[in-house]
């Protein structure tokens, strides 16, 4: 089903973390280890089992068993979900405040273990299928490493709202339904991130003709590649870079296996038709294996 997307012109998010102590001990744990794309629905599930149980087991405690038991939950969590920035930032914050008043800490800890199953509890409202073999997008908060096959592409110059509308007629002219996500790349100009282009995926890559396809749309073919990728939900800030920075943080901590291989670019999942709280968004860069790592994986 074609849906309208605007995501070029899309509204500021407000990114809070609120303590840089958080943010360092959620980049290093989920810089620590190389990810997988996994399938994240049954260890998802798993967790806010794990969270609900000792909502229910604190129910009938004392205010310091409470505490020992929100405490031994939210490190259980950060361990059954390393990877998830959100998670490990939101949980972590709380663990760093003083113990000095047992009852606020209760309740905050009881709040941001409901706010980490509700995170671990969001589902992507479907608009448009993914081109063909593309892998599922991330998880709300997780950090991941995908691998894309080859693809086609139409692509644009981003020009206020003219890269939308010349390749949505684009693709209506040439009768090609529309897919998701939407592809964005950024220019970094002072920790600013400037759009270039915009490009809608095609959901085959025989579909359509390569070339110049008039009116400054790029029909494209893209080979295979893969990215460390974080899924978020919202409208993506280009003034805000904090969470490239911990995507950039991910890649020097396995740099002796990966390398940076392109702009940083934006997929867009929702149209603005969904409730912008609810419209889900990937930051990705680019990624490949360096040239040694690649010949040591060889079989």
């Amino acid at each position: 089903m074609t849906t309208f997307w605007n995501l070029s012109t899309s509204e500021t998010f407000v990114m809070k973390l609120t303590l840089s102590v958080a943010l360092t001990t959620a980049m290093m744990i989920a810089s620590a280890r190389l990810l997988r794309a996994e399938e994240p629905a049954k260890a998802g599930a798993d967790t806010v089992a794990l969270i609900d149980r000792a909502l229910a087991d604190a129910k009938p405690q004392a205010t310091d068993d409470r505490l020992a038991t929100f405490q031994a939950a939210a490190k259980a969590v950060m361990q059954a979900r390393p990877n998830n920035l959100l998670i490990s930032t939101k949980l972590q914050t709380v663990l760093d405040q003083p113990e000095s008043n047992a009852s606020k800490q209760v309740k905050s800890l009881q709040t941001a273990l409901s706010e980490s199953a509700t995170i671990l509890n969001f589902r992507i409202k479907k608009e448009s299928d993914l081109p063909k073999g593309f892998p599922e997008p991330c998880a709300l908060g997780e950090i991941q490493l995908k691998h894309y096959p080859s693809y086609r592409l139409a692509r644009a110059p981003s020009k206020k709202d003219n890269a939308f509308f010349t390749l949505f007629n684009h693709i209506k002219s040439n009768k090609i339904e529309m897919t998701a996500p939407v592809e964005m790349r950024y220019d970094e100009a002072d920790q600013k991130f400037q759009q270039i282009d915009m490009a809608f995926l095609y959901g085959a890559p025989d579909w359509g003709k390569l070339g110049d396809a008039g009116k400054g749309v790029i029909v494209e073919d893209i080979p295979a590649k893969s990215t460390v990728a974080i899924g978020l939900t919202g409208d993506f800030d280009p003034n805000a870079s904090t969470y490239i920075e911990v995507l950039e943080s991910w890649l020097s901590q396995n740099a002796s296996e990966y390398e940076r291989d392109g702009k940083v670019r934006v997929m867009g999942y929702n149209s603005p038709f969904v409730w912008k709280s609810q419209r889900f968004f990937e930051i990705e860069i680019p990624v490949r294996k360096r040239a040694r790592a690649a010949e040591i994986a060889k079989p």
